[in-house]
């Protein structure tokens, strides 16, 4: 359970660092969005890292570069709704 947290915990702190620094934008744009819907700001983390989590593990099970069109559109398709 540790190694979940600690995963989990290292999902939040990347989708911390992409929304502080505005990299990329469709991060940050999510955030705003979400948390403007009303989701607190732990929820739209979470569901944003979630996204995050997603790419990473396709490109480590295909063995493929980070693809920033797919992170894009897997943000895209967060329901603003909690």
């Amino acid at each position: 359970m540790d190694n979940d947290k600690t995963v989990r915990d290292a999902f939040l702190d990347t989708v911390v660092n992409q929304i502080e620094k505005g990299e990329p934008p469709d991060a940050k744009a999510t955030f705003e969005r979400l948390t403007g819907a009303g989701q607190s700001r732990s929820q739209a983390l979470h569901h944003i890292a979630a996204a995050l989590r997603t790419e990473m593990n396709r490109m480590l099970a295909e063995s493929t570069p980070f693809d920033q069109k797919r992170y894009s559109a897997l943000l895209a398709k967060i329901p603003s709704e909690s």
